[in-house]
């Protein structure tokens, strides 16, 4: 069943970029804050003081238009993140790595086709990661829990008029209807999401680096006074600069190497990245230490760690600052 790689689109740079659609575009709306967490990291959210250069192509406050504090919710990110993915849960020999490739682009398909967000589907892979490190989850179960990862990572992600309708779903992914060996029924599923919640310890508020990086561009990752290819930017800079960091996050949810850093890390380097990727100069600067609360030394090696990935996916790419290609599954 784990049939199709993901058709993650890459970006492209020399103004032929594609214009996002669909389920991306709808508005987010931020989530209550729970009280407790369990992560070690504690990094202060940067102030607007510290930022001495002004961001490029941010044209109103995030804070006014959304009536709450961004930094206070990324001070709460920061205090989460470990609590399921970094170096104290990843697990290099967990069983089902070998397949972990086929689950992340069968589920990237279903929550395409449900219309779902982006970042839903990576919290949904998030929770299929901890789940699937217990030796007693069984390969038997993989699809069914995999689907319920996704339907519990959208009543929390999503509005509630865009979950996915379980009766199509289980339909969609073959665990009822015609041709279904399971012929699971909503009852049933709903069971297979009390069992997903029970494997969570019903905490939910999952941190990928997606997250992480809207934050980042929300306060804006690029400034007046960088340069794009040695010339002064242009007004689509900016949105280059988030086609690739959405590019980046999904070729890194990909392999689960990149699993052992901490999300804000991650989302540190794909900025890298993506402002390498678009020959945006300098690669780091002192506001994005302080929009991160990283040294571009600490970054670097994961920068390094993405960009050697970005190289092995894409060999024919001499220069990987080209023209990127169409999409992830190009590379294999």
């Amino acid at each position: 069943i784990f049939y199709r790689r993901t058709n993650t689109m890459a970006p492209t740079s020399n103004h032929q970029s594609r214009e996002g659609s669909g389920a991306g575009d709808r508005p987010r709306t931020f989530r209550p804050i729970e009280t407790t967490t369990t992560s070690p990291l504690k990094r202060k959210a940067p102030t607007e003081l510290e930022m001495h250069a002004k961001p490029y192509g941010i044209k109103s406050n995030v804070n006014e238009d959304l009536g709450v504090s961004t930094e206070d919710i990324y001070e709460d990110m920061l205090q989460r993140q470990a609590d399921f993915v970094g170096p104290q849960t990843f697990n290099s020999e967990a069983h089902y790595l070998p397949y972990r490739r086929y689950l992340v682009d069968w589920m990237s398909d279903v929550g395409e086709q449900n219309h779902l967000h982006n970042t839903t589907i990576h919290v949904a892979i998030v929770f299929m990661d901890k789940i699937f490190a217990n030796p007693e989850v069984k390969r038997d179960q993989w699809q069914l829990l995999a689907t319920a990862c996704i339907t519990v990572a959208a009543k929390y992600e999503e509005a509630e008029e865009h979950c996915p309708i379980i009766p199509e779903l289980l339909k969609m992914t073959k665990l009822a209807g015609e041709g279904s060996k399971a012929n699971v029924t909503p009852l049933a599923f709903r069971d297979g999401e009390v069992e997903v919640l029970k494997h969570l310890n019903w905490t939910l508020r999952a941190i990928p680096a997606l997250h992480v990086v809207g934050y980042y561009l929300s306060k804006g990752a690029v400034f007046v006074d960088d340069t794009w290819q040695g010339r002064d930017l242009i007004e689509k800079i900016p949105r280059y600069v988030k086609k690739y960091a959405d590019f980046f996050c999904n070729l890194t949810m990909q392999e689960y190497s990149f699993q052992k850093y901490l999300p804000s890390q991650l989302a540190a380097a794909i900025l890298m990245a993506s402002r390498e990727a678009l020959s945006v100069a300098p690669r780091w600067r002192p506001e994005m230490t302080a929009l991160t609360g990283y040294e571009e030394s600490e970054i670097t090696p994961i920068f390094d760690h993405v960009w050697k990935y970005y190289a092995e996916q894409f060999p024919d790419r001499q220069d990987p600052r080209s023209i990127s290609p169409r999409g992830v599954n190009q590379a294999v």
